[in-house]
């Protein structure tokens, strides 16, 4: 197996990970709601779709699908891969607790919410940025049987139907939901599910396409690439601006149509650049994940605590959990044992 490192992948998650903090800050809806639109809802929006491809394409590397599903070495990385992603996901939910407990002083603690937080746990996120994590570790599994019992492209079309199901409750729930029957099965999904968004419907198929992406490593679809990329990219622009138009869009809207192929040949388009990794490139990736699990904090803090506005969050969120993140890996090498928070 070749043993090449993508660098301008590990960029490209860094870059995703300060989009990750634009949706969940909303830094331009103070200066000019319709520029916010377009910063959060359609450029951020290719982030959480990309770090799901680039796990899909990383972990695949490593599994060999003729030689089935239960093969020692197949077995062996998922396993590997999935305490690895767990453990991650359990130390972050605990540092998280203090505005868990938060909550719950505000709001009570009760039977109800014990469910809510197995609920979480387990789909949704213990904190709700964290659902990335489940997510992975549901959708990994789900992709992982799929492409071994299945063609590759019988399971990529499977994957597909979930997320078209997905966007049903995604996108057109609110106009679904008008619709007798269909909202009465709405209603109980998301009194159990809250989101479509999530390790059944949203995750496998981004994470399908980076095993799909193996395909392209190795030729020059620089141009092709690039051109489907514009294309698709304008055509998610009228998608984005036709659901706000038609007042489908909230800030949970996220399962686009057009987001698939934008993404997909986004990636491909970027794994025609032979630049490989390099020490800062491997300390981007690093980064990318710890700002990712580590910026909620900052928000809250200068958001909800300090009042600041919302470009100033947001300026100074990625400053400060740049800098953690930064203060996390160098530390780690004279203590390892904070390792386990990426």
């Amino acid at each position: 197996m070749e043993k090449r490192n993508y660098g301008i992948i590990d960029i490209a998650k860094f870059i995703s990970a300060l989009f990750v903090i634009a949706i969940h800050c909303a830094p331009f809806y103070e200066i000019n709601e319709t520029g916010n639109f377009i910063y959060v809802q359609i450029f951020a929006r290719l982030a959480v779709p990309f770090f799901f491809m680039a796990s899909g394409w990383l972990f695949f590397q490593k599994i060999n699908l003729k030689n089935g599903i239960r093969d020692e070495t197949n077995l062996q990385m998922l396993k590997h891969y999935w305490m690895r992603i767990l453990k991650l996901y359990l130390v972050w939910s605990a540092l998280y607790l203090p505005l868990l407990i938060g909550s719950w002083i505000k709001g009570g603690f009760d039977v109800s919410t014990c469910l809510r937080l197995l609920r979480d746990f387990l789909f949704n996120g213990t904190y709700y940025h964290l659902w990335f994590l489940p997510a992975l570790l549901l959708g990994i599994v789900i992709v992982y049987l799929l492409a071994m019992k299945l063609k590759k492209q019988h399971a990529l079309w499977v994957c597909i139907l979930l997320y078209v199901i997905g966007m049903l409750s995604n996108v057109y729930g609110s106009v679904l939901g008008n619709v007798a029957g269909i909202q009465s099965v709405l209603q109980l999904y998301e009194s159990v599910f809250v989101t479509a968004r999530n390790g059944i419907f949203f995750a496998p198929l981004y994470l399908i396409l980076g095993l799909y992406a193996q395909e392209f490593k190795n030729q020059n679809y620089k141009k092709p690439a690039g051109i489907a990329f514009a294309v698709s990219f304008c055509a998610l622009c009228g998608e984005a601006f036709l659901y706000r138009s038609l007042h489908m869009s909230n800030d949970l809207t996220s399962m686009y149509l057009c987001l698939i192929p934008t993404v997909f040949f986004l990636f491909i388009f970027l794994l025609q650049f032979s630049f490989n990794g390099n020490a800062l490139t491997l300390c981007m990736r690093k980064l990318s994940l710890l700002i990712y699990v580590s910026h909620i904090y900052f928000i809250t803090l200068f958001l909800n605590l300090l009042h600041l506005s919302n470009f100033s969050v947001y300026i100074l969120t990625i400053l400060c959990s740049s800098v953690f993140s930064a203060s996390v890996l160098v530390l780690s090498k004279r203590y390892p044992q904070l390792k386990v928070l990426m």
